[in-house]
């Protein structure tokens, strides 16, 4: 699944969102805490456990993050409920402007989870939280 979103702000403050990652909870739908549990040698997350919550399900999840040339992923480490999960935001510089696009993918142990249904919550959830961060990097 991928959406994108464009921002009237340069990469670096978009990024710069993005990465505050102990307050996804401020731009990530599903976030309802995030703890940082190491940083490298730049001061940024490594790796976070986040308390997640969609529908009836709560969940904490343990993402390792990784730094590329504009762009930040997410990957799954560890959690009850999700077999594997990485999201990815990457900024593309558009002068003035930024197109930030966030690629996601999920597969969930909870049976009974219909695959279409899956995509259609986590479009939902991703345009949520597109439009949270450009509000905070526009703001």
């Amino acid at each position: 699944m991928i959406r994108d979103v464009t921002i009237d702000a340069p990469v670096a403050r978009v990024l710069e969102v993005v990465a505050d990652l102990e307050n996804t909870d401020r731009w990530a739908n599903e976030a309802k805490s995030a703890k940082v549990k190491s940083h490298d040698d730049q001061g940024r997350p490594t790796r976070i456990v986040v308390t997640l919550g969609a529908l009836t399900f709560t969940t904490d999840a343990t993402y390792d993050v990784s730094y590329g040339d504009n762009s930040i992923t997410l990957s799954c480490v560890d959690a009850r409920l999700i077999r594997e999960s990485t999201i990815a935001y990457t900024a593309h510089d558009e002068g003035a402007r930024t197109r930030l696009e966030m690629s996601s993918t999920m597969e969930v142990t909870v049976k009974g989870v219909p695959r279409w249904g899956l995509q259609r919550a986590m479009g939902s959830s991703a345009e949520k939280n597109l439009a949270s961060i450009k509000k905070d990097a526009e703001g």
